[in-house]
């Protein structure tokens, strides 16, 4: 595999690089958590006009065509400025989950209101309490309004079932003019357009990503496509790799600000950078960073070339960026000394956005036990 980026794409990465800096400081992120969403609805319509929404949806919907490598730089870069998750669930997994499943009539709706950025748009996958496995996944309404999840004696269809079933941990659910819902049917998950959902806001650690829970009753959904639990499987692990690449462009921007930090900083007359123990810790940064970067790149390439090891690809990518991402902000604020736990310092925002992404689409936990299954232990 080639890592190398082409002139197209570093053209693209430096332009990339160059709005968010200008329209997406930290002045704009720190609105947004005061404006109920005025600030990142402004900044979605500008990265709209860029084209960005359009990346990964193919040419004959009004995209672009781009792969998971594209993805993963332009991933990247959002993550050195902390952008909303907007684009996530919108051009990649909602947009990722109609290309591979949704029937012609709901691409030829929804996917070009999508790439011109019209039609914002989530995928709520995962009920309460039922884990990241898609083949242990279960949604069984009952009569009391009760969602009953997990075990082990097999798949439940939602045929059928009378009461709501609740999807949690949605991203971007308030927010989204579209909220697509998968529904498990043995093998196979089914695609459906709730009709007049109860949303509910949840409190999170990370203020600048919205999560909540959608309750619906299926029987009143729309169904808009159906297929194998494969195909929504690849659906996750590509976005699961766009969310390591922004796990790897906030730790990135957490080393470079601060060095930048450590040999400003004075301290007995030198700068603090000059002192070994301060260099190591920068070093260790580096090296983390480096490895999550390559298995991210590694992955993302895997998914355009050699899908048969995107699973265990993303799985690795996820892994290493959720210890470079956690490592790079409790360093960066520890480094950073006193001021780095105030307020007005922007550092905690990035601590609470690893957290926060080291239990998204998967654990640490959870993907090294698929990595070990993937391999045969």
């Amino acid at each position: 595999m080639n890592f190398s980026l082409t002139e197209d794409q570093e053209l693209l990465r430096r332009s990339e690089r160059e709005l968010l800096a200008s329209e997406w400081p930290s002045a704009a992120m720190r609105r947004m958590l005061d404006d109920s969403g005025s600030a990142s609805h402004q900044f979605w319509l500008k990265i709209s006009e860029t084209g960005w929404p359009a990346l990964m949806i193919p040419e004959e919907y009004g995209g672009l065509g781009s792969g998971a490598y594209d993805l993963a730089l332009l991933m990247e870069e959002m993550g050195r400025r902390l952008v909303p998750g907007t684009f996530l669930s919108t051009a990649v997994l909602a947009a990722g989950a109609l290309q591979r499943m949704g029937n012609e009539e709901a691409r030829r709706n929804y996917l070009p209101g999508i790439a011109e950025g019209r039609v914002k748009a989530t995928l709520a996958v995962y009920a309460p309490n039922s884990g990241w496995d898609l083949g242990a996944l279960r949604t069984s309404g009952g009569t009391d309004g009760q969602v009953t999840n997990g075990g082990n004696d097999g798949p439940v269809t939602d045929d059928g079932n009378e009461g709501p079933v609740t999807k949690s941990f949605v991203p971007d659910a308030a927010a989204a003019d579209l909220i697509i819902c998968v529904l498990r049917e043995g093998d196979d998950v089914r695609l459906v357009v709730p009709h007049d959902p109860k949303i509910t806001a949840l409190e999170t650690l990370d203020p600048t990503r919205a999560l909540a829970d959608v309750t619906f009753d299926p029987a009143e959904a729309e169904t808009i496509g159906e297929g194998a639990i494969d195909a929504l499987q690849r659906t996750i692990d590509i976005a699961t790799v766009a969310l390591a690449a922004e796990m790897v462009g906030g730790a990135a921007e957490l080393l470079e600000v601060t060095v930048a930090y450590v040999k400003a900083r004075r301290q007995f007359g030198r700068p603090v950078g000059s002192f070994q123990a301060v260099q190591h810790r920068a070093a260790d940064m580096l090296i983390s960073l480096e490895k999550a970067r390559s298995a991210v790149y590694y992955a993302a390439i895997a998914a355009d070339e050699q899908p048969e090891r995107l699973a265990l690809a993303s799985s690795m990518a996820k892994v290493a960026a959720n210890k470079a991402y956690r490592f790079a902000s409790q360093q960066a604020i520890q480094l950073h000394g006193g001021i780095g736990f105030t307020w007005e310092q922007d550092l905690h925002f990035y601590l609470k956005r690893a957290k926060a992404s080291e239990f998204s689409l998967g654990s640490t936990a959870w993907h090294a036990e698929r990595i070990a299954a993937q391999l045969g232990f």
